[in-house]
């Protein structure tokens, strides 16, 4: 809801704008208001607030459990006559336990700028037509700055002013003293000066409401010049509610000593810049730890989820593998290289986790890695440690698949045999043939006798021959 005020032209009101819930807590609001800045001028905000040209932006976390509200404050200044619309145009609340965002109900308010008048008082039953006696004075008697000088010297009736500060500055002191007692005097800027032109207000409202504006441009040492690709950057502040990706709100964001409106991941933390060179802005990786800038791209996978590409790690599956690059909207990004087809990145999804995607080359599309669908080359075996137990069962379907083989050409081996064996016998088998004793010829019966008889005829011969030796011998 967003409350009214109204006011004579030249006066200042405030507003108020408050997000609150009924049945939980809240957690978070981040509310942007719209106003015409040509009839109301931004004189201050309330912490988390800030504005300028024609929107305020808020931006605040609650501080414990079961508080039910956020809210904030603006200050304007009426320049015009008439009633204008301060409303609402974007906003994100979200439940303190779940993070989850919250529709809700706008109310939306304005302010009314009233023309100044005389005054009627009826006094002693007589009217009497008085002109407007307050002080009407919005003059300064004196402006002065620290660190800095003013350039031109300080003049009442000149309303613009250059300061020039060392580099290392990041807040200037202003002083402003009006000529009148009865006006109020309101300064805007001078804190987080960033390298560069910075703008401050000096705000100086009579009694009568009119008003004079001062206007200081503090110019700090070089605009911050970041170098990405041999190009250089400077860091933009000026990003829209529709620039700024799913995911992310702002945030202010210390670099190199500086405060800057940048944005944060709700569920990791990650956090952006938005630089811009010649061609154009774009949100960068900030790593506030190095300090260092990395390519952003939000890759969309459906309407709900999406992956951001991440800086390598040192992560030891792929400690052996060749890093390559990959382009994804015109901005590349390191990956490990699998083989000619595939890569590996480091990937931030939607829940604010890291995760390991693929990446086809050729068909140039990503898809959650599982490792095992990812083609590996492997030139030497791999030196592991396996017990006899891991190793049945990491290769117990083999070790089976190859029992039953070898059982199965036992099996056929053994049959083969038999059966050439069978043949074998089969046909090598002959019918027995009986075969009668042959008769011996009646010459070979009568031969040995006619031997015999002739060695006994020599051998008589002999004896005789033997016994006529004795005979002589013996006279």
């Amino acid at each position: 809801s967003v409350s009214s005020a109204s006011g004579n032209k030249g006066s200042t009101v405030t507003i108020n704008c408050t997000a609150s819930v009924s049945g939980t807590s809240i957690g978070s609001a981040d509310v942007t208001l719209e106003y015409p800045d040509s009839a109301l001028t931004v004189v201050s905000c309330s912490s988390g607030a800030s504005g300028s040209a024609g929107s305020v932006y808020y931006s605040n976390y609650a501080t414990s459990d079961g508080q039910s509200s956020l809210s904030f404050s603006v200050t304007f200044r009426i320049e015009k006559e008439g009633t204008f619309a301060v409303k609402v145009t974007n906003y994100d609340v979200s439940d303190f336990d779940a993070g989850a965002s919250i529709a809700a109900t706008i109310s939306n308010g304005s302010v009314t700028g009233k023309a100044v008048t005389t005054s009627n008082n009826n006094s002693n039953n007589n009217n009497n037509n008085q002109q407007d006696t307050r002080d009407k004075n919005s003059k300064l008697s004196n402006l002065q700055v620290s660190p800095g000088t003013l350039a031109p010297a300080f003049n009442a009736g000149t309303t613009s002013y250059t300061v020039t500060v060392p580099e290392d500055t990041t807040e200037v002191t202003i002083a402003a003293t009006a000529q009148s007692n009865k006006a109020n005097v309101s300064v805007s800027g001078g804190k987080d000066i960033k390298l560069g032109e910075n703008q401050a207000k000096v705000v100086v409202t009579a009694e009568n409401g009119s008003t004079t504006v001062y206007n200081l441009t503090i110019i700090c040492g070089e605009e911050e010049k970041i170098s990405i690709n041999g190009v250089d950057n400077t860091i933009n502040e000026g990003f829209t509610e529709d620039q700024i990706p799913a995911g992310f709100v702002r945030e202010k964001i210390t670099y190199n000593g500086r405060q800057y409106e940048a944005l944060k991941h709700e569920k990791s933390g990650m956090q952006l810049m938005s630089l811009q060179n010649e061609g154009g802005n774009s949100f960068y990786i900030f790593n506030s730890e190095t300090q260092e800038f990395h390519n952003f791209v939000l890759i969309q996978l459906s309407e709900e989820k999406y992956i951001i590409p991440l800086p390598l790690n040192d992560t030891e599956e792929f400690k052996d593998n060749e890093i390559t690059t990959l382009t994804v909207q015109d901005k590349t990004f390191d990956a490990w290289k699998i083989d000619e087809e595939y890569s590996v990145i480091l990937v931030l999804n939607a829940e604010g986790e890291e995760a390991l995607y693929q990446y086809d080359n050729v068909d140039e599309t990503f898809q959650r890695y599982a490792g095992a669908v990812v083609k590996e080359t492997i030139e030497e075996p791999e030196e592991m440690e396996m017990t006899f137990f891991s190793f049945l069962e990491k290769y117990h379907l083999y070790i089976i698949a190859g029992f039953g083989v070898v059982v199965l050409a036992l099996i056929i081996a053994l049959v083969c045999v038999v059966l050439k064996h069978r043949n074998r016998n089969k046909d090598s088998y002959v019918e027995p043939v009986r075969v009668e004793p042959r008769k011996q010829p009646k010459e070979v019966e009568e031969q040995p006798k006619k031997k015999k008889r002739k060695h006994d005829a020599r051998r008589r011969k002999a004896i005789k021959r033997l016994e006529k030796q004795r005979m002589k011998e013996n006279g």
